[in-house]
């Protein structure tokens, strides 16, 4: 009987981690839902940088980082092997990369949506996971980055309109829209000529970040504005 193997994935946006957050992963991943009926558990950790690779086994695999230098780490792994009485298998992965931090499920016992979601909490609760307000902004900005160009035409578009004495909301729809678009363009433009440096995987000990996303903020609630003021302008033709 051919296995069905079902895919679980989520994905967060990049952060240093303190290796002690990674012992920490491992220690909770050791006893991660002990009432499942498995006949085999392995925990088992990677580490990667340039040209050396590093695996352990156990408990104790959250050291894997100890051969490397914290700053050359290019891709830390640690998974947990579930294996039922059919010989089944429900592998969780959890990855660090500088591009993004990253929880996968591969399933062919069924337990995969259960695993997957107690590994979801799992993160949140070690604070490994980005979650609140401030990942909301950077999501929602993720997607004015992709359309910047429309809100840019947008804008000018709505600007031609007040030209013809339309009303204010239209030049206030127009400064939003434009505000919106802009702050990517600029973000990128300033990336191009001067790249942002590539932050850590792993650190000793790591400071707790205040950093609000300021300029992402501001995008997202231009837009909102934009499409506010734009509505009322729409709202007040229908009235006419």
């Amino acid at each position: 009987m051919t296995n069905v193997r079902t895919q679980y994935r989520e994905t967060y946006a990049p952060r240093t981690i303190s290796k002690a957050l990674l012992r920490a992963l491992v220690k909770a991943l050791v006893d991660f839902k002990p009432g499942l009926p498995t006949t085999s558990r392995k925990i088992r950790a990677r580490a990667i940088s340039a040209g050396k690779t590093t695996d352990l086994e156990g408990p104790e695999s959250w050291k894997v980082t100890d051969p490397h230098s914290l700053a050359d780490l290019e891709h830390v792994r640690v998974e947990l092997l579930l294996t039922s009485a059919e010989h089944r298998r429900c592998e969780l992965h959890v990855e660090f990369r500088s591009g993004h931090i990253s929880l996968s499920v591969s399933d062919e016992t069924g337990w995969g949506k259960s695993v997957f979601e107690d590994a979801l909490n799992l993160l949140g609760s070690l604070g490994i996971s980005s979650k609140g307000l401030n990942e909301r902004l950077r999501r929602a900005y993720g997607l004015l980055d992709i359309f910047q160009n429309v809100l840019l035409v947008l804008s000018v578009a709505v600007f031609s309109v007040w030209l013809t004495g339309k009303g204010i909301s239209y030049l206030y729809a127009c400064l939003a829209l434009f505000i919106a678009g802009v702050i990517p363009a600029m973000i990128r433009s300033f990336h191009f000529f001067s790249p942002p440096k590539r932050a850590p995987i792993i650190q000793e000990t790591v400071a707790k970040s205040r950093n609000f996303p300021w300029a992402e903020a501001t995008a997202v609630l231009s837009f909102l504005a934009g499409v506010l003021e734009l509505a009322k302008a729409l709202v007040a033709i229908v009235v006419w």
